[in-house]
């Protein structure tokens, strides 16, 4: 007998919540891990937990001891080390793994590239007024911050956690508009947005808003997938290839 394919997901974009969507609705058993309570797209429609693995190892106790057979990875674009330590399991367990990213914005001068958030941080003059979108978990690569104020963007539900003096939470939940964006750049007075390269039009309005202000654009390049893994585009490109293993 064959046995029924049981699928990890791994979330943390808002194509993952698409991607669970279709399996709960299907006749493949689904389960799912992400980082961090998402307060934009809300529950997904499959089983979820938040974990992160610390290792390739426990990765691999988790898939045996789950009878995981495949993993979609539709994690946050951002979130290199768990596609690498999810591949990595995969592979050294005869498992099926596929990468979901959209595909990344072609960034273009007046843009400015960055690798890393310290990257883009060493690149803020003294006295510059910069909003960040950046994540909380980003704010201890701005120190030392030479700028005036880092504005850097919340969402509004959970915990608001504290920030050092140079910086200032803004809370919102998206999508967001270009003329919404532009309206808040313009009463905080920013001259600099960092942002991270996460690709999908859902998200480009805050990088057009600055650009057509007239405003510093510092972008921080997506990491890439591991190397070798196969790279799906879409949801659907992803359910279909769960559908077909």
């Amino acid at each position: 007998m064959t046995r029924k394919p049981r699928i990890l997901l791994i979330a943390g974009s808002a194509e993952a919540h698409d991607v669970a969507t279709a399996l709960s609705g299907s006749n493949l058993s689904a389960q799912a891990i992400l980082r961090r309570v998402e307060r934009s797209f809300g529950p997904l429609s499959v089983p979820s937990q938040i974990w992160t693995p610390d290792g390739s190892a426990q990765m691999q106790r988790y898939l045996a001891d789950n009878g995981i057979t495949a993993i979609c990875d539709a994690g946050h674009g951002f979130d290199a080390d768990v596609s690498l330590i999810a591949e990595d399991a995969a592979r050294r367990s005869g498992l099926p793994y596929a990468r979901l990213l959209r595909p990344a914005w072609t960034i273009k001068p007046p843009a400015e590239r960055a690798v890393s958030v310290a990257q883009a941080a060493a690149m803020i003059p003294i006295g510059a007024r910069v909003f960040a979108a950046t994540g909380r978990g980003t704010i201890d690569e701005y120190a030392p911050f030479t700028g005036r104020k880092l504005f850097l963007r919340q969402a509004r539900a959970g915990t608001r956690y504290p920030l050092p003096g140079f910086a200032e939470a803004v809370y919102g939940s998206p999508p967001y508009t270009r003329a919404q964006e532009a309206a808040l750049f313009s009463r905080l007075d920013v001259d600099t947005l960092v942002c991270r390269n996460v690709g999908g039009e859902p998200s480009r309005p805050k990088l057009d808003a600055a650009l057509e202000l007239g405003l510093r654009a510092i972008v921080i390049d997506r990491p890439p997938p591991p190397e070798g893994a196969r790279q799906l585009a879409t949801a659907r490109a992803a359910f279909a290839w769960l559908n077909a293993l």
